[in-house]
């Protein structure tokens, strides 16, 4: 590959070049673009580099990778996906911790289950140590680590870890989690435990109590009434989420098809925010056409609006609204509860001719945060693709 190729005209066999053999700046730049538009197969190239060398100096970067891949795509062999992951259990950066046992939640292993314990144990004296300062970020982010990973042992030991989780429940601080728990595990002997947690005094533990029973009981139906007929898995080993969303149907025009589902939908919502389980129940997509190079202030209302589509995470569904008000900057979300999102998409009138384009995309992620981003969106031989260029506010 030439020295002076662009980053966004690097095919995914020169970017896993990159990651196997290129500097340290290459390698972070490589896993990068491959955290957005990656294939199955970066997915174990990924995986391959962090077991290797799980000390480099681009780990930060693979593991961000890793996060957005793993969920995205189904890896190949899932013991190198848990050996890449073990050695993020006991960093000294906790988010690190958390992005990885979450990701051992979604891919329960065995081998994982020392290093898990390690790391409930570690996460309960630091909570316990710091209870004077409860409001801290550090200890946000230690709770949520310890609740993950209580749930990533029950869910990787299952029967191995029971006597783990039945010690939890004798803390006031864990029952709710150790009910929960208890339902991964699924062991018939403490059914009746649960049914006696439905009656408990706090409503948090009746509720787990109750979710805990339910998964028991739709894994028995399961079991005793097969389906008939095993669907046929999605192609690419890409996961049923993200194949469900692919077929998601915007518009017959490619590029607006492109703007709205591939970039609103899949990487704006669920590359973000799946891995943590805070995916948007809903948003409204305002896609907008200005004249010129550059995208207009998100605030301003000097671009035409092409359309509005609903988007629902259940089902998953996105319908494009048959009235808007013409004269509106942003158009607003019919009523609607629970976690939403806006998204309004500014894209240059000349980009379907031009081939290339700035087009930016200001988004408001309730409760969460607000975001504005410019993307680089130009027509390769396969198709759209994209690379980001800038924030460009935020909240």
């Amino acid at each position: 590959m030439s020295a002076q190729t662009a980053p966004e005209d690097r095919t995914q066999e020169e970017l896993l070049h990159d990651v196997r053999y290129g500097s340290s700046e290459e390698r972070e730049s490589a896993l990068s673009r491959l955290a957005a538009v990656g294939e199955a197969e970066a997915l174990d190239a990924v995986i391959d580099f962090l077991q290797k060398t799980p000390q480099d100096e681009s780990a930060e970067a693979g593991l961000d990778a890793l996060r957005v891949l793993a969920h995205k795509y189904m890896p190949l062999e899932r013991y190198g996906l848990t050996e890449a992951l073990i050695p993020f259990l006991d960093d000294k950066d906790w988010q690190k911790r958390l992005t990885s046992v979450r990701l051992l939640n979604a891919y329960p292993n065995e081998l994982a289950i020392e290093p898990i314990r390690m790391l409930v144990y570690e996460a309960r004296e630091k909570i316990y140590r710091e209870q004077h300062i409860a409001s801290t970020t550090t200890r946000i982010l230690t709770e949520r680590t310890l609740s993950e990973a209580i749930m990533a042992l029950a869910n990787g030991g299952r029967l191995l870890v029971l006597p783990d989780i039945l010690e939890m429940m004798e803390e006031p601080a864990l029952r709710v989690i150790a009910t929960r728990s208890l339902g991964l595990i699924g062991s018939d002997t403490e059914r009746a435990r649960l049914e006696d947690l439905i009656e408990d005094r706090d409503p948090r533990v009746r509720d787990a109590a109750q979710w805990a029973l339910a998964l028991m009981d739709e894994r028995a139906e399961q079991f005793l009434n097969p389906p008939s007929e095993i669907p046929a898995p999605p192609p690419g080993r890409l996961n049923p989420l993200y194949w469900a969303h692919r077929q998601l149907e915007a518009s017959d025009d490619s590029l607006l098809q492109f703007l709205i589902v591939r970039i609103a939908v899949e990487h704006l919502i669920l590359d973000r925010f799946v891995s943590d389980g805070n995916v948007p129940e809903w948003c409204t997509i305002t896609t907008r056409r200005y004249l010129g190079d550059a995208p207009p202030n998100h605030r301003e209302n000097d671009a035409e609006i092409i359309g509005v589509w609903d988007y629902s995470f259940h089902g998953p569904r996105l319908r494009r609204r048959s009235r808007i008000n013409s004269g509106a900057q942003t158009v607003r979300p019919k009523a609607s509860s629970g976690r939403g999102a806006i998204i309004t998409i500014s894209y240059p009138e000349r980009l379907p001719v031009a081939g290339w384009g700035l087009v930016s995309y200001d988004c408001q992620f309730q409760p969460f945060h607000g975001q504005g981003m410019i993307f680089k969106v130009y027509e390769q031989d396969e198709g759209w693709t994209f690379i980001q260029r800038q924030d460009t506010w935020a909240t």
